[in-house]
């Protein structure tokens, strides 16, 4: 499948972006899904005023994922390399089509791990995996369970991959 990946590291996470790209290939590949997606990497502040703008929480969060045409005036980290045209043709002739942004807050992710005793490199891997699936439709407030479980089997299938995540650099 043919998906393009662009990581924009506002923060200095210091994460690979190998790695990172590899974990959202694989979601994307294991949904059967191919495009564009940005993963997008910001301080609290940042996060605290899209959660607030879009989800009325005006606090900052670990992930926010902001799927293409939800709202037409959503955020965007452009760069030249990676347009937000949905038809764009892609270095081997055919199309990409642009899924969206998965915005992280690194911050939030390493003091999320540290309140639950959990590996920040694992707590990252489950950030990226989370903001993919909500990224390509999944709800997990409304689905019973499914999303949840799905992001247990994906962990499990990229193990190594996540366990090779450096963890998101301090502020």
């Amino acid at each position: 499948m043919r998906s393009r990946i662009e990581i924009i590291d506002e923060v200095g996470t210091g994460c690979s972006e190998a790695t990172v790209a590899e974990i959202v290939r694989a979601v994307l590949d294991a949904q059967v899904v191919e495009g564009a997606v940005a993963i997008v990497y910001v301080d609290e502040q940042a996060i605290a005023e899209l959660n607030g703008r879009y989800r009325g929480e005006y606090e900052p969060t670990d992930v926010l994922s902001f799927s293409y045409g939800d709202d037409p005036d959503w955020p965007e980290w452009p760069s030249p390399e990676f347009s937000r045209d949905p038809g764009e043709a892609d270095n081997g002739g055919g199309t990409t089509r642009d899924l969206g942004e998965v915005i992280i807050c690194p911050a939030v992710v390493r003091r999320y791990a540290e309140e639950d005793g959990r590996d920040a490199c694992l707590q990252l891997g489950w950030t990226i995996v989370h903001g993919v699936l909500h990224l390509l439709g999944g709800d997990h407030e409304l689905d019973g369970g499914d999303m949840r479980r799905r992001e247990q089997e994906l962990l499990r299938e990229l193990g190594p991959v996540v366990s090779a995540l450096s963890p998101p650099a301090k502020d």
